[in-house]
């Protein structure tokens, strides 16, 4: 593609960045739709609010945030969405002339994702328990996009290394809707594996370059749940290989990248992304990924 004076500049701001796959799925829409941009990584350690209003004579119109940088987001934007705001952190950041707008579309992308794998689980009155490990800017996400959907019978358990994160989670959610929510360590729930459905990571635990430790153990899992490990890089992170021994049912963690970014795209380009591109961009992702 030709770079002019009418590109349009996104990225994806975080650390560390030697796994993601956002540029394939930006870069390949934007050339699908004809949009004149381009996506970028700008892996650091620190964020700076410059990336959006001008750096090295480049400005940026969007961000994708990651690890660890969600929190920082949502505090320097000027409007957030319903979802930051009550989660305190943002995945996205769009310049609107000289303000910034946070929005969250991580736990948009996780119900799509379990409504695909799983269709009848937020309507079902017999489902057991939600096990959600981590309590960073993923969790929150993630957490508060599955009350807003609605579970019928499900509670949602904190396992955390970080107890006053964990703990602080949790008393949002039950101000959104009272006793929906509690705080485990991660020993207590080891203890009662029995009690949980479908159980989530999001964790950097099993990520490209991040593989060599585990939260759970292989007796952990049974036939009668369902893992969602939202690390997509590699495909099969060691907790899916574990999980898989004992029949686990596995939501790739990559369909949470595909729908989270699909509603990101629509939000740098006000372009929404149809059925036939979405397929497309699963395609590429597997590619990548195999």
């Amino acid at each position: 593609m030709q770079i002019n004076r009418d590109t349009k500049f996104f990225g994806i701001l975080g650390f560390p960045l030697s796994h993601t796959l956002s540029p394939v799925i930006h870069n390949g829409l934007f050339a699908e739709y004809g949009v004149n941009a381009i996506y970028v990584v700008l892996e650091k350690e620190k964020p700076i609010l410059k990336f959006l209003f001008g750096i090295d004579g480049i400005s940026f119109s969007g961000l994708s945030v990651t690890i660890p940088h969600k929190e920082w987001a949502f505090k320097i934007a000027d409007y957030a969405d319903e979802a930051s705001t009550n989660m305190k952190a943002s995945n996205t950041l769009i310049r609107v002339d000289s303000k910034v707008n946070a929005y969250n579309t991580d736990g948009y992308g996780a119900v799509r994702s379990i409504e695909e794998y799983k269709r009848d689980f937020f309507e079902s009155k017999s489902s057991g328990d939600i096990l959600i490990l981590g309590s960073g800017g993923s969790a929150k996400g993630i957490a508060y996009s599955l009350v807003k959907r609605g579970l019928t019978s499900s509670k949602i358990v904190i396992a955390a290394r970080n107890k006053r994160t964990g703990s602080h989670l949790m008393k949002t959610l039950n101000a959104m809707q009272t006793g929906i929510a509690e705080y485990s360590s991660l020993d207590a729930v080891k203890e009662n594996s029995k009690r949980f459905s479908l159980i989530i990571n999001t964790t950097p635990v099993g990520m490209k370059g991040k593989t060599d430790s585990q939260i759970l153990s292989e007796k952990f899992f049974s036939k009668s749940q369902t893992l969602f490990d939202i690390v997509y890089n590699p495909l099969e992170t060691p907790l899916v290989k574990m999980a898989k021994k004992n029949g686990t049912n596995i939501i790739p963690g990559y369909e949470m990248l595909l729908h989270q970014a699909m509603e990101q795209f629509r939000l740098f380009t006000e372009i929404p992304v149809d059925t036939k591109h979405i397929s497309l961009v699963r395609k590429w992702l597997l590619n990548h990924l195999k």
